[in-house]
């Protein structure tokens, strides 16, 4: 039988059969019952409903209007999007994306520009996914005509992306620690609510979702009561209640806080209230194996807690292996965008090009001109001056002259800086500092660039010496091993600093104190004592 059917069945909607609509509205309906089996938490299913309509709407493409082709594939590919990004699968996600996004038109290639952004937070690249939502934000206000979106779906779009905004500031307060970025996220969480309240769709499931989210960052801030009586509230709201990811939201969190209160039987509760359903997100189901072990371990089941310890550790690394194909999808991808829009600006401003040719060489005309006047002018002036010159170099000190020489900075093409700063970010991407033979003099190899140019370029554009730089990306990255991995922590502090590139132990204790202002044995301590 037709998923569609199924599930209008399920939900005791009276409608004519799918064969007495257009086809539009038959694909809409199909869509519309994929959405709701995804909101139940049936990924699976959704998925598969999800590709067997989109085969269908390519199939009919002929039989369909252009807007209508493009909009029907767009929902399509929103839904396999979310449903692999709820699995923890970001990279199946951007593959369907591509796979699916073959031909489509300039305007539904700007709408994707969300996933993207997703994509880059979930895979941890947050300033870049954030740039990207505002970006976003700015196409949606600058759509007058209503291109990108109807007059009615922007205030529902812009909330989308400012809560996007919100979860990417809580996924970077969990990675570092920093309690500002729980201020951001709140911040963009509320502006999502009054964006809605203002429109004419407003109800209380948007005042339900931003109270959801206070609750999680209460949790956050360890104010546990406030968030318990948040989650409380958000318990009563029904139809927030019976979309699948809000009620393990929820009841997670509630886990989480009465585990933290020591009241285990509260907490086994409803983590047994989640074990009920069929299929969890990955988050939720991480997240439940982690609780499950600390209750077991409090309650002295020692096995138990191993188990799901183990369990944790083998969903964490597969996920780890599904990110690394996810940052390498990211990066061929922003080369294709950038061809994209190089295209897409010649193809825009073919009539203009006779004349901005004609108006770049007459600029470059007269900068040679300048350039040419500028030099026999000099050299009338170095000859008159010459002897003068001479006996100064003569009577000078050696060091003064090395000491000048130093206080002018080179001046680097932009070009180049780019260049140089685009490989040295691929490399970040590609864990390279964990190398020991990650060294100015290496890496200057590897961009094709010499050590005074690229020890510049990190000075201007880190705020830092190389050795700072490379510090910093070693000591990130542990700190954030050693949180996720427990594993790690059971190392020697000299393997924990091989591992991560530094070749002596005392350098990396060094490192590690000034950036945590502890030794790396007693912030294992602490951990292990959470």
């Amino acid at each position: 039988m037709d998923l569609v059917n199924i599930n209008l069945n399920n939900e005791n909607i009276k409608f004519k059969p799918p064969s007495e609509y257009s086809l539009r509205y038959d694909l809409l309906i199909k869509l519309d019952s994929a959405s709701a089996l995804y909101k139940k938490g049936e990924y699976l299913n959704a998925e598969k409903a999800y590709l067997t309509i989109l085969n269908k709407i390519e199939n009919n493409k002929t039989q369909l209007t252009s807007a209508d082709y493009e909009n029907l594939k767009h929902i399509g590919i929103s839904g396999l999007f979310y449903i692999e990004k709820r699995l923890g699968n970001v990279s199946q996600g951007l593959k369907y994306l591509q796979f699916f996004s073959k031909r489509m038109n300039s305007v539904q290639k700007k709408k994707q520009r969300l996933f993207f952004a997703v994509a880059n937070i979930e895979l941890g690249n947050y300033k870049k996914g954030i740039q990207t939502l505002n970006l976003r934000i700015n196409d949606i206000l600058l759509d007058t005509g209503d291109v990108l979106y109807s007059h009615f779906s922007k205030p529902e779009e812009i909330a989308l992306t400012y809560n996007a905004k919100g979860d990417a500031f809580i996924k970077w307060f969990k990675d570092t620690g920093k309690k500002t970025y729980l201020d951001s996220s709140k911040i963009n969480y509320e502006k999502a609510y009054k964006v809605l309240k203002r429109s004419p769709d407003y109800s209380q499931y948007s005042k339900s979702v931003l109270i959801d989210h206070l609750a999680n960052i209460a949790l956050l801030k360890k104010q546990y009561r406030y968030s318990l009586s948040l989650y409380n509230t958000c318990e009563k709201d029904s139809l927030l209640m019976k979309e699948n990811f809000s009620s393990e939201a929820i009841w997670l969190g509630k886990a989480e806080i009465y585990t933290f209160l020591n009241k285990t039987d509260s907490a086994f509760y409803y983590i047994n209230k989640l074990n009920n359903k069929v299929n969890h997100t990955y988050e939720s189901k991480l997240k439940m194996y982690h609780l499950l072990s600390i209750n077991y371990e409090n309650t002295g089941d020692h096995k138990n807690a191993y188990k799901f310890a183990k369990l944790s550790m083998a969903e964490m690394e597969k996920k780890k292996n599904w990110d690394n194909s996810g940052h390498t999808f990211l990066r061929m991808n922003e080369q294709q965008e950038i061809t994209f829009l190089s295209e897409e600006m010649l193809n825009n401003n073919k009539r203009y090009s006779f004349l901005s040719i004609a108006l770049i060489i007459l600029i470059f005309s007269i900068i040679i001109l300048y350039i040419i006047y500028r030099n026999n002018k000099r050299k009338k002036i170095i000859f008159s001056e010459f002897p003068q010159k001479i006996d100064e170099i003569n009577n000078s000190s050696m060091y003064a002259l090395i000491a000048q020489k130093e206080e002018v900075p080179l001046i680097i093409e932009d070009e180049l800086v780019r260049r140089i700063l685009k490989k040295i970010t691929l490399m970040e991407l590609d864990k390279k500092f964990l190398s020991n033979d990650f060294k100015l003099s290496h890496i200057a190899k590897q961009v094709n660039t010499n050590t005074t140019y690229l020890s510049q370029i990190i000075n201007q554009h880190k705020g830092m010496t190389f050795s700072e730089y490379v510090n910093d990306l070693r000591i990130s990255y542990i700190l954030k091993e050693l949180s996720e991995n427990p594993k790690l922590r059971k190392y020697t502090i000299k393997t924990i600093s091989e591992e991560i590139g530094y070749k002596s132990a005392s350098t990396f204790i060094n490192a590690f104190k000034n950036r945590a202002n502890m030794p790396p044995s007693y912030y294992i301590q602490l951990l292990e004592k959470k």
